[in-house]
């Protein structure tokens, strides 16, 4: 039994003198790992420097440097270098910090200068000795901040991002109150929001998952009138099959109205893209490209003595997005909305056939039948009868088309192109499809 309380005094010993010391070795060496990941792509996030990096056995207290990228140019000039320093206290299974600015800054004398240096924000989070990280951000609910002679009123909010080890999962939560900003005539109302993110790194910054972003309401009023949106939701995803991704956004809201607009209340509308079958090498190389460009035109614009960017380089796209013209790759777009409690929708829904090269695309121009035979297309749409007459504009455009089938309720048009064309059920050629789209033309 001696022995057994001996061995048990011994455990505890170990664990509550040499497990906080362990994890704060880790914590040391994951911190490091993660700035000098960062620091690979100071560019685009910027430059982070370690100033000091003390660490005891049970606390560690450390002093960084941050310096925004080019694409932050305006911050980087208004607040050049920004220092914090972060404390943190050892436990058994890892980290907890909290950061603070440090010195003179913009943010400093906004807070002195409005908030009677109360800050609002504060910066937190954690580090496991697995090497997982939490990084929190808070906002304190602060109201009738006078800026620029508008009236801000602040909401409690919270921001909270976890990485793996290797930084290549990344989950994110946000949630934020109601606030209100009003000025010059102008007042802005935002519900509670909330944000949801799962993400994984497929290479670089390119990432696939999930978002869910949603707004309660939104309401702006002013000279204009006003206009209000309830039930605002982003939804996107991006998915990994292999040589191939796919990529998908959905725009929703609830009810949008506009008292006095020739649309007073619209509901139930969805506005969706969606691309499957891209060439994952492709998106690849074009997310590389664009940065590349990024970066080459902000250094032209900061600098005087940097040449312009050559103009050439766009040439260099186009064999990037004669990749992503490959067989099987298919966009669907679509829209659909109840207007003044009238139904309305419209989708498309393009696949490729066979693979493009961008010198054939001219067939589409100089010979289309044997541009169909490599595309496929469905367009169907269909427009409230009663809702298109009493517009003048649109009833001009949609009720006197030859492409419009007319009903008893709505308009409709249901086209298919590809190997063979067929317009509201109609089979034609192409040659007489194009006639008809011409004599629709309102010129």
């Amino acid at each position: 039994m001696k022995k057994l309380i001996i061995a048990l005094a011994v455990l505890i010993a170990v664990l509550f003198f040499g497990a906080p010391y362990y994890s704060g070795k880790v914590a040391e060496t994951e911190t490091i790992k993660l700035v000098d990941k960062i620091n690979q792509s100071s560019a685009e996030y910027g430059l982070t420097e370690i100033l000091s990096y003390d660490r005891g056995i049970r606390s560690t207290s450390a002093r960084y440097k941050y310096t925004p990228p080019i694409s932050f140019a305006d911050l980087a000039n208004e607040t050049g270098d920004i220092e914090f320093s972060c404390d943190s206290d050892h436990g058994i299974t890892g980290i907890d910090y909290s950061c603070a600015l440090e010195g003179e800054s913009t943010y400093s004398k906004f807070v002195a200068d409005h908030l009677d240096g109360n800050d609002p924000i504060s910066v937190f989070g954690s580090i496991s000795m697995f090497g997982d990280i939490t990084q929190s951000v808070s906002l304190d609910q602060v109201e009738g901040i006078e800026v620029d002679d508008a009236i801000l009123n602040l909401p409690e909010a919270l921001v909270s991002i976890t990485t793996d080890a290797n930084a290549s999962e990344f989950h994110m939560s946000g949630n934020s109150d109601a606030f209100e900003m009003e000025g010059n005539g102008e007042k802005l109302s935002v519900g509670e929001m909330t944000l949801e993110v799962d993400f994984a790194r497929v290479v670089g910054s390119l990432f696939t998952g999930d978002m869910l972003m949603k707004i309660e309401h939104f309401t702006s009023k002013g000279a204009l009138g006003e206009t209000s949106v309830k039930g605002l939701s982003v939804l996107s995803n991006a998915s990994d099959q292999g040589d191939t991704l796919s990529s998908k956004v959905l725009f929703s809201a609830d009810q949008v109205s506009s008292p006095g607009s020739p649309f007073e209340s619209i509901k139930d509308i969805d506005v969706g893209v969606d691309f499957k079958g891209l060439d994952k090498q492709s998106v690849i190389e074009y997310q590389a490209f664009t940065e590349r460009l990024q970066q080459d035109s902000l250094a032209a614009l900061s600098n005087p003595n940097e040449p312009q960017t050559d103009p050439m380089q766009m040439a260099q796209l186009m064999p990037i997005l004669e990749g992503m013209l490959k067989r099987g790759l298919e966009i669907n777009a679509s829209l659909s909305a109840e207007v003044n409690n009238k139904p309305n929708k419209v989708a498309l829904d393009i696949k490729l056939l066979d693979s493009l090269t961008i010198e054939q695309l001219s067939l589409f121009m100089t010979k289309p039948d044997d541009a169909l035979k490599k595309v496929s297309l469905l367009f169907d749409a269909s427009f409230n009868k009663g809702l298109v007459d009493s517009q003048p504009m649109a009833a001009a455009l949609i009720a006197g088309s030859p492409l419009i089938a007319a009903g008893n309720d709505n308009y409709a048009i249901d086209l298919e192109l590809g190997q063979k064309i067929e317009l509201n059920g109609n089979a034609m050629s192409f040659a007489e499809l194009q006639t008809l789209v011409l004599a629709s033309l309102p010129f």
